[in-house]
C-alpha cells in the first residue's frame, strides 16, 4: 500500500517524516530526480562478521559457558 504525503524541506534542507522519529535512512537520489529512503542501521565490522559467519557463531556459543570467559559490561 502506498501512502502519498506532501513534504517540504526547511531552510537547512531538512524534512519531517511523520511516524518515523529518531530513525536512520539511506538516501538515494535517482537519475530522474526521485529520492528513495531505505531504513538503515549501523553495524560494526565485528558484528557484521558474526552475523555472516555461522562457524563463528557456533564457536562463540560453545565458549560462552566456560568459566574462563569473562564478560565485562559497561553501562552507558
Amino acid at each position: 500500500m502506498s501512502l502519498e504525503q506532501l513534504v517540504q524541506t526547511d531552510a537547512r534542507s531538512r524534512v519531517v517524516l511523520p511516524g518515523h522519529p529518531n530513525q536512520r535512512f539511506l538516501l538515494r537520489e535517482n537519475a530522474d530526480g526521485s529520492i528513495l529512503l531505505e531504513p538503515a542501521r549501523v553495524v560494526s565490522e565485528a558484528q557484521a562478521e558474526y552475523d555472516e559467519t555461522p562457524e563463528l557463531q557456533e564457536l562463540l556459543a560453545r565458549a560462552m559457558p566456560s568459566r574462563t570467559v569473562r564478560r565485562r559490561r559497561e553501562r552507558a
